[in-house]
């Protein structure tokens, strides 16, 4: 095998056994989603259930409740940025007027900044 293909099979191995494969994904929020959350809202939705908004820019983390294990975020504010953090200890952001799609991750704390990038 040369060496392209091991380093190649090197780095797939690293992702998947490090959890890459199972981050979170971040995209351009729906149409759909921002009707139901509207602006300045962070949104969480399990399926297509909304269980829980939050609007405040904070400097430390807010317990989720019901939204413990949500499947979607949706952030409609248009200049701040929105950290989630999960029970694997790992955080993830999400930008302006984006939707992240959680995966296998189970979030459980979210943070609003004011920064206007990741």
């Amino acid at each position: 095998m040369n060496i392209r293909k091991r380093l190649a099979l090197s780095v797939a191995a690293v992702a998947v056994g490090s959890g890459l494969a199972f981050a979170p994904l971040a995209s351009a929020a729906p149409q759909s989603a921002a009707a139901d959350c509207p602006y300045p809202y962070v949104c969480f939705y399990k399926g297509s259930t909304k269980t829980g908004s939050f609007k405040d820019v904070t400097s430390g983390w807010q317990n989720l409740g019901a939204s413990k294990g949500a499947t979607t975020m949706v952030n409609t504010r248009h200049d701040d940025i929105v950290y989630t953090h999960f029970t694997n200890g790992e955080t993830w952001c999400t930008p302006p007027n984006n939707t992240t799609t959680f995966n296998s991750w189970v979030v459980d704390k979210v943070r609003i900044s004011s920064a206007s990038s990741c």
